[in-house]
């Protein structure tokens, strides 16, 4: 009896034993399937996202070509744009898209200077954000209206814009 009582004591023992290794691999394989799940989320997600860096890539490949031809006509805008700034300050929209458009523009092709053809003051010399700021301070959104703006913050001496 005692050698069974000695016998049931070492299988008790050894039962222990490996009860508190199935435990201890059971906790190990449950934060490996959570480690998988996880990474299984990452790659989703990363192939999600170099996915949709492949459409992007065309529209950037695209993207270039309109910007190299800007840096091109870069002179002849920047030209434009610095002679609005510097005269067209005291002169109506009349008079104003007379000298950019008929007599600026003409000179810039007869000298062969590289510009736009469809060149606009707004979108050159100020942006979506400053424009839609100017219409929520009460600026109307009219092309004469935004080039006031324009020559109220980017001219580098006092505007003169007389409102009739």
């Amino acid at each position: 009896m005692a050698e069974t009582e000695a016998t049931l004591a070492a299988l008790n023992a050894s039962l222990a034993e490996l009860n508190a290794n199935k435990k201890e691999k059971g906790d190990e394989l449950d934060e490996l399937e959570r480690k998988s799940n996880e990474m299984t989320r990452k790659l989703t997600a990363a192939s999600q996202l170099i996915n949709g860096l492949g459409s992007e890539q065309v529209r950037w490949t695209g993207d270039m070509g309109f910007i190299k031809e800007d840096k091109i006509k870069l002179v002849g805008d920047c030209l434009t744009g610095s002679a609005f700034l510097s005269y067209c300050g005291p002169f109506n929209s009349v008079l104003r898209q007379k000298m950019i458009f008929e007599t600026w523009k003409a000179d810039l092709l007869e000298m062969e200077l590289p510009n736009k053809e469809d060149f606009k003051l707004d979108t050159f010399l100020t942006d979506e954000v400053q424009v839609a700021q100017w219409a929520s301070e009460g600026l109307p959104t009219d092309e004469l209206s935004v080039q006031n703006g324009i020559l109220t913050t980017s001219a580098s001496r006092w505007p003169l814009c007389i409102d009739p």
